[in-house]
């Protein structure tokens, strides 16, 4: 089974998220970018779900995937954006940011999965 790390502070959308996920892959949770980067350190994840806004303002999603892309054995790790910011110029932000995909909360079960099966190949 492919394992899926989920970095979320809200605990309901991580609950969600999780719920989503969880049927197809095995999951792992971080709730802040600290314990995103000491997971990522000691394991291995063959996706990465990242919430943007972690209530940190040091450590975001953004800077948790730019942290990643800078390790030789984990850069190429797909990460996608799961995130609030969904307005039409968004998408195109964090894919220029290095993200691999983009899902905008609400999250919808269809979209993410599809989202993370494009990402993951057979």
């Amino acid at each position: 089974m492919r394992n899926v790390l989920i970095v979320e502070d809200e605990q309901i959308n991580a609950f969600i998220i999780q719920k989503f996920v969880g049927e197809h892959y095995a999951v792992q949770l971080a709730q802040n970018g600290n314990e995103a980067l000491d997971l990522i350190d000691t394991n291995s994840f063959d996706i990465i779900l990242m919430d943007i806004n972690l209530g940190d303002e040091e450590l975001d999603g953004i800077e948790v995937m730019k942290r990643l892309r800078k390790i030789p054995s984990k850069a190429d790790t797909p990460v996608i954006a799961v995130t609030a910011y969904a307005m039409p110029e968004d998408r195109q932000r964090f894919l220029n940011e290095g993200f691999d995909g983009y899902v905008p909360k609400p999250i919808i079960k269809a979209e993410i999965l599809q989202q993370m099966a494009t990402l993951l190949p057979e």
